[in-house]
């Protein structure tokens, strides 16, 4: 859909989902249906990601605060991307319902978002959301902006320089 000034949105359909293996009954069954598909060659290191990681991305979800009742919606859009979500606010809940103070919770974020391969900021920026922004680019971190003013039915891709104009507005 275009915008005044040339700026685009794209709608982002989930990916169809993916069958899960039916239930083990022990431990053992878990791991060997886990382990099943690496190759026996590969040194236990390569064994391990091959295994268990399944190689997908870790995203950093940056949001606002005013966004938080949003966050398991969010987290769901980043699996159904085939991703895996780093969402402060599942972490975290709302600052640990304020028993730990804030800069030690946003230590904590800067960290997590350090470790992910991509950030991801869903919804207006505000400055707590804006500084991670820049964290990333620091980090060189690719970035994806979202509009999620149509969640929970959809969420829409846009331009870096959409979410920084309305998040002016």
């Amino acid at each position: 859909m275009a915008r005044p000034g040339g700026e685009s949105r794209e709608t982002v359909e989930p990916k169809p989902k993916v069958e899960t293996p039916p239930a083990a009954k022990s431990a053992d069954d878990i791991l060997a249906s886990i382990f099943a598909s690496v190759t026996p060659e590969a040194t236990p290191l390569e064994q391990l990601e091959q295994a268990l990681r399944h190689p997908k991305k870790l995203i950093y979800t940056a949001m606002s605060n005013r966004n938080f009742f949003w966050r398991m919606h969010i987290s769901k859009f980043v699996l159904d991307e085939g991703q895996v979500p780093i969402n402060p606010f599942m972490l975290f809940d709302y600052y640990l319902l304020h028993t730990v103070e804030k800069q030690i919770v946003r230590e904590a974020f800067n960290n997590l978002l350090a470790r992910c391969d991509e950030v991801w900021v869903f919804g207006q920026m505000s400055l707590g959301v804006k500084v991670q922004v820049g964290i990333a680019k620091r980090l060189r971190k690719p970035l994806r902006f979202y509009d999620i003013a149509d969640l929970p039915e959809r969420v829409v891709r846009i331009s870096e320089q959409l979410a920084q104009e309305e998040s002016r507005g």
